[in-house]
């Protein structure tokens, strides 16, 4: 029983993390009708709110969506409360930037100087982990444990691939 405890900790711990995009690319991610299921999940504002941006932060993006995205960012981002959320929302909106192409970068620019920012309402441990995803040397990309993994299943929208949800209506029938 001793060493089951640590296993399952590490189990959830560590094992989706990389330093580039590739690894961390979903395949056909619709990711208009996942901006859907984001505009919903992040009016919310319950803890864990900003995931339905972060399940995105990896992702090819075009500009137009990522302009739906520094919305949302800036529309909510001062009304999180949560750190775990502060974080996380920024952190979405660094890595679709410093990933993004110039007509990617110059749609989120606005959202990603407010995102270098936020550590700042964070203390302790979380802050300095906030501060190395959001304004570190390296990329951090991946859904990084199974938690993450796992919520990513139910909130990207991956036509063919029966991991994920399939469409918008899936997301809403699945909260029914």
């Amino acid at each position: 029983m001793f060493f089951i405890l640590p296993a399952f900790v590490l189990s959830l711990s560590s094992c989706f993390i990389y330093n580039t995009r590739e690894p961390a690319l979903v395949k056909n991610v619709d990711i208009d009708q996942t901006l859907r299921v984001a505009k919903d999940e992040i009016k919310k504002k319950d803890f864990g709110t900003s995931l339905s941006i972060w399940v995105l932060r990896d992702q090819v993006v075009a500009p137009k969506q990522a302009r739906i995205i520094a919305d949302l960012y800036l529309t909510y981002i001062d009304s999180i409360q949560s750190p775990f959320d502060i974080w996380h929302a920024s952190w979405a909106i660094s890595n679709l930037y410093r990933l993004g192409d110039d007509a990617v970068k110059a749609e989120l620019e606005i959202a990603y100087q407010k995102a270098k920012t936020q550590p700042e309402r964070l203390e302790g441990d979380i802050k300095e982990t906030a501060e190395e995803h959001i304004n570190g040397k390296k990329i951090v990309t991946g859904f990084i444990h199974v938690g993450g993994l796992l919520y990513a299943y139910g909130h990207l929208v991956v036509p063919g691939n029966k991991k994920y949800i399939q469409s918008y209506e899936e997301y809403l029938e699945q909260k029914e």
